[in-house]
């Protein structure tokens, strides 16, 4: 009985001992499987991408990669998609960004790098989007701003035409602005056009297109030629449309030819100028003249004799012949006036 207990107790004892070397194996093994480098479990992953397009004027990581497990640490995630790697290659243009350089550059601006993981291409070609315009597009912004500023031109119908028009070229796409300016500030004349295109306060291109600018409108015409220091009457003009863009001053209005004086001899078929005429006298230095005086609804008159030359609208010194007296009147009439109350 005591031998059969002996071996009983040994046995049981070999197999605790073996139960305690599994156990400690399986305690080994999950020491070792925990207590190894720390990995996120759901670490943010920027995978850059081998091309890009941009519009604006500078490149952000989102531009050229993708951020996967984005819900995990959303605020990392947005700030590291909003960061500017670079400045954008000009409008139409393509430049080369190093991936080793974006990762070291933005890990140094991370509070925890090893929270996110890189891949991906290891350059990126980025390219920026433009708009192309064209020697058409630069004639539709003149005709524009001609078109806008045709009522400051008193039914004047202007067109330009470019000498040498422009080369295409490229600028970025936006909300962009165009600044017109003539050669001339009335317009009329300009041989030139100076164009700026801005985006916000940046200038994107500045130049300047020359070309002839017609400028059509109705003015005064002769009909026969007409000679120096003679009255134009109704039937010598005739109003039609002409290029008044060399015409420093034409007659738009037929009453502001009819019945003045010619000052030079103007041929048939040419465009008559305001420098060309003027208001003939109607009262000469020295003549008799009508003095009319209105008021109250009463009208007196008297005799005087004008003192220098006088227009018509010209006010001029007249004296009265019955009192002796100088008065100022104003010229209504050939050999009348009115005194100025």
């Amino acid at each position: 009985m005591k031998s059969h207990s002996a071996e009983q107790s040994s046995s049981e004892g070999h197999n605790s001992r073996k139960k305690g070397g599994w156990t400690h194996i399986i305690f080994l093994l999950i020491f070792m499987l925990f207590s190894g480098p720390a990995l996120p479990c759901h670490a943010l992953e920027v995978i850059f991408r081998g091309t890009a397009s941009v519009t604006g004027p500078s490149v952000t990581l989102a531009d050229i990669a993708d951020i996967t497990n984005q819900s995990e640490q959303p605020e990392l995630a947005a700030s590291l998609a909003g960061k500017t790697v670079s400045a954008s290659p000009e409008a139409g243009k393509k430049s080369t960004l190093n991936t080793r350089n974006i990762i070291h550059q933005l890990s140094r601006t991370i509070d925890a790098p090893e929270t996110v993981t890189w891949s991906g291409a290891d350059s990126i070609h980025v390219s920026r989007q433009g708009v192309t315009i064209t020697a058409q597009a630069v004639q539709e912004i003149i005709d524009a701003f001609l078109a806008e500023q045709s009522t400051k031109l008193a039914g004047v119908r202007c067109s330009f035409t470019p000498t040498d028009p422009p080369l295409p070229f490229i600028v970025p796409t936006g909300n962009l602005r165009w600044e017109v300016t003539p050669s001339n500030p009335a317009i009329i004349g300009s041989n030139r056009f100076s164009l700026i295109a801005r985006m916000e306060t940046q200038v994107i291109k500045n130049f300047s297109v020359r070309g002839t600018l017609k400028s059509m409108a109705t003015a005064a015409v002769a009909v026969s030629n007409l000679q120096r220091d003679g009255l134009i009457s109704e039937s010598q003009i005739r109003m039609e449309s002409v290029d008044i863009s060399s015409i420093r001053t034409p007659c738009l209005q037929m009453d502001q030819v009819v019945g003045k004086k010619v000052l030079r001899t103007i041929k048939a078929g040419s465009a008559i100028e305001l420098t060309d005429i003027e208001l003939p006298l109607m009262v000469k230095k020295g003549a008799l003249v009508k003095i009319l005086c209105q008021k109250n609804g009463l009208t007196l008159t008297a005799t005087g004799i004008a003192k220098t030359d006088g227009k018509e609208g010209q006010v001029i010194k007249v004296t009265n012949t019955g009192s002796e007296k100088e008065i100022f009147c104003r010229v209504t009439a050939p050999g009348f006036v009115e005194v100025q109350i």
